[in-house]
């Protein structure tokens, strides 16, 4: 399924073509029958076949083949093809290969990175920030569920999640430690999760009521030695590592049985190389 609105679809082709494709009009080649394929150049896992099927509709281009958002393929597979006119096929040619190579690349570099956490702990969510590029969120969610991740946090409406920054209008950590079991009886339905920055933090607020930690920067070592004492006297609680996680570290992190793993870095993937035939 597309993850985004058949509106966005066409905000996307109007985008790159606000009036008419004055090259194919120029060269009089606008009506002629011809199909488009897009293939990959590297090994991906791939994602935006569906977005592009939707392009595709919207352009009366007809969908001749397509591999599903997911799946992995090797270097030179066709990731869709379609038949249409000329002009129509142009008009798709930009806007379907640059969702394809930017989803299919956070894709990819997100593969990478759950595989590297499920082989250390097959339990271990690896999960992503809001900190995208402003207006591609629907699709940068698609890619990194392509890839075998979760979205942390889509907005603030969805989950309760409290920092330093809030407890500055609440008079501070014992002021939340105070508010704790009135918010646990309001949301009775949500979780509480709190950022903390030590371990005598994160016990004082499991103590009053809060259903998981985050922790931010908190280094290998002293994360292994806070989830081993905070496993043992608060069993059920949720136990997230996050800030400046990446590909370069988070084999290590993946050794400190949290639940979860928070990251930034999959959005800043590098694209991947996808070839368009036109004829």
């Amino acid at each position: 399924m597309s993850f985004i609105s058949i509106n966005e679809i066409d905000r996307l082709i109007n985008e790159d073509v606000p009036y008419i494709d004055l090259t194919s009009w120029s060269l009089g080649i606008k009506e002629q029958p011809g199909e488009i394929t897009y293939f990959t150049r590297e090994d991906a896992t791939v994602c935006g076949t569906e977005e592009v099927r939707a392009i595709f509709d919207r352009l009366r281009i007809e969908t001749r083949s397509i591999i599903s958002s997911g799946q992995k393929v090797s270097a030179g597979a066709e990731l869709i093809s379609g038949t249409g006119r000329a002009q129509d096929l142009h008009i798709a040619w930009k806007v379907g290969q640059n969702i394809l190579d930017s989803c299919s690349g956070i894709a990819t570099k997100t593969r990478r990175m759950v595989d590297v956490v499920k082989s250390c702990n097959p339990k271990m969510a690896v999960l992503t920030t809001r900190k995208g590029f402003p207006g591609t969120k629907a699709l940068a969610t698609k890619a990194i569920m392509a890839g075998g991740a979760m979205p942390h946090r889509l907005g603030l409406s969805e989950t309760i999640l409290i920092f330093k920054q809030h407890m500055n209008f609440i008079g501070g950590f014992e002021g939340l430690l105070n508010k704790l079991p009135e918010m646990k009886t309001e949301c009775c339905e949500k979780k509480v999760i709190v950022e903390a920055a030590t371990l005598e933090q994160a016990i004082s607020l499991c103590r009053a009521g809060a259903d998981g930690i985050q922790f931010d920067k908190m280094g290998v070592e002293e994360l292994i030695k806070a989830v081993d004492v905070l496993r043992n006297e608060f069993p059920s609680s949720v136990l997230l590592a996050a800030g400046g996680i990446n590909e370069t570290n988070i084999a290590a992190y993946a050794k400190t049985n949290v639940n979860g793993i928070i990251t930034t870095s999959l959005y800043s993937a590098k694209p991947i190389d996808i070839g368009v035939k036109i004829g």
